[in-house]
């Protein structure tokens, strides 16, 4: 037998395993249900590790399923990964879970929903900030005043100016209770107060 007849007869290549392909697919099946199932059940990320580490896997087992199979494979999910997550991202926010988890992250001693719904004059100004500004304009009519120091400012306490209890930090860094003290500005919404010394 000629060493041609030997060739033809033997395999050219080793065949290739089947099973790597069936392997890949499946996880790559996996990794999708395991991302909806994030978008449902809070586990706070192990799905989403158990998603990337099954589509990691998956694109090692087509890398051994074929090399040229794998870099074709891996350049699809490299391309169609943005556009999966956009629309996972879409549906979760749609999800109660998202819903409450907004509602928990704008609730600042008021739920979001409810700070939405006012109506404000000027729709610049949010209904937080028109209160900041009223109470800055109220604070501000009291500069010039003088009262007295209801507790011990270190720097921060309470004084009682023009029969109004107000909290007021003071300009020294303390003022002791019972102090006669002068309102000389109004600072990040406080009053800020000058010990008044006896002439």
């Amino acid at each position: 037998m000629s060493i041609v007849a030997l060739l033809q007869t033997a395999p050219s290549s080793a065949p290739r395993d089947e099973v790597y392909l069936l392997v890949a697919l499946g996880l790559l099946g996996l990794a999708l249900v395991l991302l909806v199932l994030e978008l449902f059940v809070p586990t706070g990320g192990a799905l989403a590790i158990m998603t990337g580490v099954a589509a990691v896997a998956s694109i090692a087992s087509m890398f051994i399923y074929d090399a040229v199979y794998g870099a074709v494979y891996l350049a699809m999910l490299c391309a169609g990964s943005p556009l999966v997550l956009l629309l996972v991202f879409k549906v979760w926010s749609h999800t109660p879970i998202a819903r409450r988890m907004i509602l928990q992250q704008g609730a600042d001693g008021a739920a979001q929903s409810d700070a939405m719904q006012t109506e404000t004059a000027d729709p610049s100004v949010a209904p937080r900030g028109k209160a900041a500004a009223a109470l800055t304009a109220r604070l501000a009519e009291l500069v010039g005043h003088s009262g007295i120091a209801v507790t011990t400012l270190r720097p921060i306490g309470f004084v009682r100016v023009d029969g109004q209890r107000i909290d007021a930090v003071a300009e020294s860094g303390f003022i002791t209770e019972g102090a006669p003290i002068d309102v000389i500005e109004v600072f990040e919404g406080q009053l800020k107060v000058r010990e008044r010394r006896a002439e």
